[in-house]
């Protein structure tokens, strides 16, 4: 059985995710294509700007098989714990045969040589990037620095490429990774903005600044930049800037902005101010990546019916538990892991809680929400 895998965001679908999946199945022949998706809170630092189960549905209708969720430690991560999470995930499954992924130049070769010539060099690599970020240069810069002499990929979808393979090498995976140049279309970045701008009060589109008022409360309750420093990503140079700020306060997006500086970009502040309105720390990630490689379970979102075969022969090799029911979770997990999923279901009914304040439909708990299926 040939078992194609793709990570994802969809953020939302668009047709170069229709024809990732389509390349995907067809180029390496897949009896199934299994999704590792995002799910309400993307890598970004921000809300997904339609529920995972939207976002499923969608996947599902595209030629999807299988969707399952990447966990929120990971999904929101920078691209390190992002892939790391994502292949192990993929890994756990124990069925996955290949992973497919979207690239700008297409050359799976090239792309593992980089990959081969990183992990070879991570202690060099590691000693020249923390050079670079006390020189001042901002974190791409420093990285892009950092590489100069590995032929690093510039453009971003090769560089989160050059991410999923060295997770692959260092994983010794037996996963046959595929890199399928991207077809032109208009991206995720120009849709979201779209979808905003002309949204209507009933629509359940969310962004960063739907969530400034819980933002503006978790920083006002951590009440100093000690406090602040336990969270993932907040260092003690960043948190006495978020604290400068603070009374400037508007809105999260604004806040971000005012925040940035050459050695944190926008992206890097929304992280880490997301990691601390969900209350994401340093120590639950240290426990979640040593302890359980980022994927200590598995949860699937939705599934096409046809592809119950599937789900029998993971649930017979799955490595990790297959949240298929969460209501046997508490029984099947240790109780320091079972408290990390905890930390996901309530940030999922965080989220789901914000979309019906503007739809007027009651959120539903975790627990209650049934499988996707499809067909």
């Amino acid at each position: 059985m040939r078992v194609t895998g793709i990570i994802a965001e969809c953020n939302p679908l668009h047709d170069g995710h229709r024809y990732l999946i389509k390349e995907a199945r067809e180029r390496t022949c897949a009896d199934y294509i299994v999704i590792a998706l995002s799910g309400d809170y993307v890598q970004r630092g921000a809300p997904s700007i339609l529920s995972r189960e939207a976002r499923t549905d969608a996947l599902l209708s595209a030629g999807a098989d299988l969707v399952v969720e990447l966990p929120l430690y990971a999904a929101c991560s920078g691209a390190d714990y992002f892939a790391r999470g994502a292949v192990a995930l993929l890994e756990n499954l124990g069925v996955v045969t290949d992973l497919a992924f979207g690239s700008e130049s297409g050359d799976t070769d090239s792309l593992m040589e980089v990959s081969r010539r990183l992990n070879d060099e991570s202690d060099q690599f590691r000693a020249a990037l923390r050079d670079g970020l006390r020189e001042g240069l901002s974190y791409p810069s420093a990285r892009a620095s950092a590489m100069e002499d590995t032929d690093l990929p510039s453009t971003p979808n090769d560089l989160l490429g050059t991410e999923y393979l060295k997770a692959l090498l260092r994983s010794g995976s037996s996963i046959r990774p595929l890199a399928i140049e991207r077809t032109r279309c208009a991206g995720a970045t120009q849709i979201r903005s779209e979808m905003i701008a002309s949204r209507q009060k009933s629509d359940p589109f969310l962004c960063r600044d739907d969530f400034s008022d819980l933002l503006l409360h978790a920083l006002f309750g951590a009440g100093s930049t000690e406090a602040l420093t336990g969270y993932l990503d907040v260092s003690a140079d960043l948190a006495g800037r978020i604290m400068k700020e603070l009374p400037g306060f508007t809105a999260f997006s604004n806040f971000c902005a005012a925040v940035k500086t050459r050695n944190y970009t926008y992206t890097r502040v929304s992280r880490a101010l997301l990691h601390i309105l969900l209350g994401i720390t340093s120590g639950t990630m240290q426990f979640f990546d040593t302890e359980h490689s980022l994927c200590g379970w598995i949860r699937p979102i939705g599934f096409r019916r046809e592809a119950a075969p599937l789900i029998r022969s993971i649930t017979a090799s799955c490595d990790v538990p297959f949240l298929d029911k969460l209501s046997r979770a508490k029984d099947t997990m240790p109780e320091e892991l079972y408290k990390v999923l905890e930390k996901e279901l309530q940030a999922e009914f965080l989220y789901d809680l914000m979309a019906a304040r503007r739809t007027g439909v009651r959120a539903v708990p975790a627990f209650s929400k049934p499988l996707l299926i499809k067909g």
